[in-house]
């Protein structure tokens, strides 16, 4: 028999060590209980044992002091550490100074079988013991649990047929009392997993211990099991007929894994089955509401039921995007803020829980309006080298606000240089703007057409205008016509068709109109008052 030592400085801890696996039958007796690291060091002295499971942090010696003296002391001793999530400092010292492996609190059943194994196999390794090699043997084999999570990994996949599922359910005696399955896809943030600080061992580390904490959990609210897709981990759950408890349970697992973990986590719970034949289904939905998640909060719970959104049309988005560009040609910074915001809303149902659809919709925004700009003649100085780095970043973004923040600076730039871009050429342009119409007033002269003498936009034009003149463009031509036409009533005998003609009315009757509503009389009328 192999000796071992447990230490920890809760006795709770090493009384749950001693219950969790079957020491005895792996050929392993506990000879000590210590809870402080003086302790610990002398009862390895005096029993000289072959695996030491401890605590890493303990008062008077921590688990690396321990080390450290097994090492200088040559003992064949064998040492796995556990310790707390948020230690993970130690665990690369630990594992550079030779333990066998790391575990983090709460401890999982088959974490430690494998280190124990581990630790048994090294010593088998370095003492050519034999008689270890049972026992050992009945360890490597895979637990029942282990299959199990292998099963349903198949299952959720599809490839796996359910007469074989069958078989290796029955043969693993594992009884589902609910009459429901479901799945819930739990996605752990992505930006925290990605820091340069997370390195892959962290990230293992981390992982487990989400799992672990996840799988107490399922017990409070029926059967199930938890396994790993990648990062992120499915939560098979056997359970009554009661969707508000699956939204309970997803509210517990989100905010337990923040409390005691520090990091969010995403929940998307996928439709409920009757049969485990159909659990496919559920991971199917769950996986597919996930893709939604990018348009939601970091923390938030979505449920394939959710999955409809309300309706939108290319139109409604195609009318929100030139709002918005007309407000930014007009300088009105908060009204394309607003109107920004619609724009985003409406990407976001035309989207339909596609990243790469949303991305490429406020893309198109950004690009037209800077082509805009340079049509009405403003070089807004940005290379195709940025342009392109601008799409990678745009397609990184985690999430949908980190978009929406992204594009909003960007067009807030646009505006700042549409702001300062004015100044002597903006008096220039109103000046040549000012003389041309004094010129042409007898002419046909429309917005448009002015627009388009001094190559701007009639959007951008008319707000140009309007902000130099302080009238609309329409309004200060016709009182420049109608100046025109007080000058010829008073000045020549020409009769008021003829005026009409010659100030840019081809219809007397309309021109008679517009000088009634101007001066209060018709021409003539006018005429024969300030005469008389």
């Amino acid at each position: 028999m192999l000796k071992a030592i447990l230490a920890d400085d809760e006795p709770i801890i090493i009384k749950g060590l001693k219950k969790l696996i079957p020491w005895e039958e792996l050929g392993i007796v506990i000879v000590g209980e210590a809870m402080t690291g003086r302790s610990l060091m002398e009862q390895i002295e005096d029993t000289q044992p072959d695996l030491v499971i401890t605590d890493i942090s303990m008062p008077d010696g921590s688990g690396i002091d321990v080390i450290k003296e097994v090492q200088r002391r040559q003992l064949r001793t064998k040492i796995v550490f556990i310790s707390a999530y948020q230690e993970f400092s130690y665990a690369k010292d630990a594992l550079a100074f030779g333990a066998v492996d790391y575990l983090v609190k709460p401890i999982e059943k088959r974490l430690l079988l494998e280190a124990v194994g581990k630790a048994m196999t090294q010593l088998q390794e370095a003492n050519e013991e034999q008689s270890s090699k049972g026992k050992l043997a009945v360890y490597e084999q895979k637990d029942k649990k282990t299959q199990l999570e292998e099963l349903f990994d198949r299952l959720t996949q599809g490839d796996i047929r359910w007469d074989e599922a069958q078989r290796k359910l029955q043969a693993l005696n594992t009884p589902f009392p609910g009459t429901c399955f479901s799945v819930l896809c739990a996605e752990l943030e992505h930006v925290q997993l990605q820091d340069g600080r997370w390195g892959e061992h962290e990230k293992r580390l981390l992982v487990f211990a989400v799992s672990n904490l996840l799988t107490e959990l399922i017990q409070l609210y029926g059967n199930g099991l938890v396994i790993r897709k990648g990062e992120n981990l499915c939560v098979i759950v056997n359970h009554m007929v009661v969707e508000d408890d699956l939204q309970r349970l997803a509210s517990e697992m989100r905010d337990k894994v923040l409390l005691y973990l520090k990091i969010h986590m995403t929940i998307c719970i996928g439709m409920p089955v009757i049969s485990l034949q159909d659990i496919r289904k559920s991971y199917l939905s769950a996986v597919e509401t996930m893709s939604y998640s990018y348009f939601e909060k970091e923390g938030a719970i979505l449920s394939w039921s959710q999955n409809k959104r309300p309706d939108s049309s290319e139109q409604i988005l195609a009318d929100a995007k030139q709002a918005v560009m007309k407000a930014v040609i007009a300088k009105e910074k908060q009204q394309a803020l607003v109107l920004l915001e619609s724009f985003f809303e409406h990407a976001a149902t035309n989207a339909n829980g596609r990243k790469e659809s949303a991305v490429l919709f406020v893309y198109a925004l950004l690009k037209e309006l800077m082509e805009e700009m340079s049509s009405v003649g403003l070089d807004l100085q940005v290379s195709a080298e940025q342009r392109k780095n601008w799409q990678q970043q745009m397609h990184q973004f985690y999430r949908f606000s980190d978009l929406i923040a992204f594009i909003t600076a960007r067009i807030m730039d646009i505006l700042d240089q549409v702001n300062t871009a004015g100044g002597s050429r903006e008096a220039q342009q109103m000046k040549m703007i000012k003389e041309y119409i004094e010129e042409h007033y007898s002419e046909n002269i429309t917005l448009e057409s002015m627009a388009s003498q001094v190559f701007m936009n009639p959007y951008y034009f008319s707000s140009f205008f309007k902000k130099h003149m302080h009238e609309n463009f329409k309004q200060y031509v016709t009182n420049i016509r109608m100046k025109n036409a007080v000058r010829l009533l008073l000045q020549t005998d020409l009769l008021v068709y003829e005026i009409a003609e010659q100030v840019g009315y081809h219809n007397p009757r309309q021109f008679s109109d517009m000088f009634k509503k101007s001066y209060g009389k018709l021409p003539q009328e006018y005429k024969s008052q300030i005469k008389g």
